[in-house]
């Protein structure tokens, strides 16, 4: 059963395992925008800069407003708190690296409230090899409109798992960020019925 809480990233996924025909992880190539037009705002897409980065290639309209600035050529790592940066970066490298799609819930940190949204994490590629790339989302949990009411100035991670698993409350300070991280590092590959089972 799919643990996202939210209809857009039920779709965005769907999408993905359409693409997914063949059990192999889809090449950006094959993604089409129109297909989920209404979403372009929130979706972003990383990939490696010269130093090996995960950076952002494209970032939606809408997530360039959330954060105050264009996000196209920063690193992921931006995005989060100061504190959860050099974990946050070791964790999209494994993450890309075993090629699972992962859902995480984070809070978006704001000068006034903080806001629920899950960030979804797809894995593509870019040619014929590995998993190379990745199709996101950051989506709010609330209505859009209270969600936005004000810019965040970064993330805290909150709940992280593979699509399929069962969920486990992760918090973003010390011993219990940590056990997201392992989480994260050590995720299995989710159960989506296109894994090359005979």
């Amino acid at each position: 059963m799919s643990t996202m809480q939210t209809d857009a990233g039920n779709e965005l996924f769907s999408y993905w395992l359409e693409l997914k025909r063949d059990g192999t992880i889809p090449q950006q190539r094959e993604f089409e925008p129109a297909r989920v037009r209404h979403m372009l705002p929130d979706l972003f897409i990383l990939g490696k800069n010269d130093a090996g980065t995960m950076s952002f290639r494209l970032a939606g309209t809408r997530l360039c407003a959330l954060f105050g600035h264009e996000l196209r050529g920063r690193p992921f790592t931006c995005l989060w708190h100061k504190s959860q940066r050099r974990q946050a970066g070791i964790g999209i490298q494994a993450m890309l690296a075993r090629g699972n799609p992962m859902v995480t819930d984070v809070t978006g940190v704001g000068a006034e409230s903080n806001h629920e949204y899950q960030m979804m994490l797809l894995p593509m590629r870019s040619g014929e090899s590995e998993a190379d790339r990745i199709l996101g989302a950051i989506l709010p949990r609330q209505p859009r409109a209270s969600a936005l009411l004000e810019h965040i100035s970064c993330l805290y991670a909150g709940e992280s798992r593979s699509i399929a698993e069962e969920s486990v409350d992760i918090h973003p300070e010390g011993k219990r960020f940590t056990r997201f991280m392992r989480r994260l590092l050590s995720v299995e590959i989710v159960d989506d019925g296109l894994s090359g089972r005979s």
